[in-house]
């Protein structure tokens, strides 16, 4: 009986182990796992800074050329269908974040519980948000993230 009950702490600490190491928590452990865990920091981030209202800082998420052409508070007027004066962000929540097999191209999923303070109205938004990696630095892609054309 104690043989199996060490089969099972030693089985399930391998599958804990594996998991953290593939999703970031492990650091240097494994090269997509920490790439996974920028992105998902960076995804947080990038909502806090919306939440607060910190346009600025939003928009250096972005490379340095989508920068110049990065208006956030007008992309998030056309995201949310809302200006971002009676925009009040309460909650975001990160679903996942998915490398692509090149390791260069990620998108992260979120959920943001959002009340617009214009007519009382709670929302959730489900939003993705794309990114690409340029001399070993996540950027947010201005395009495909927040710009709807």
């Amino acid at each position: 009986m104690k043989k199996l009950a060490l089969l099972a702490f030693i089985v399930a600490a391998a599958v804990g182990l594996f998991y953290a190491s593939s999703e970031g928590y492990l650091g240097g452990l494994s090269g997509s796992g920490e790439d996974k865990r920028e992105i998902r920091e960076k995804t947080i981030r990038f909502f806090e800074c919306l939440k607060f209202k910190e346009f600025e800082e939003a928009a250096a998420f972005h490379n340095e050329e989508d920068q110049k052409d990065a208006n956030i508070s007008s992309m998030i007027e056309d995201l949310f269908h809302i200006p971002p004066e009676y925009l009040d962000i309460q909650d975001i929540a990160l679903m996942y974040v998915e490398i692509d097999s090149s390791g260069i191209l990620a998108k992260s999923k979120t959920r943001c519980h959002a009340k617009e303070l214009n007519t009382g109205q709670e929302k959730d938004h489900e939003v993705i948000l794309y990114w690409k990696k340029e001399s070993d630095h996540w950027y947010l892609k201005l395009r495909s993230s927040l710009e709807r054309y």
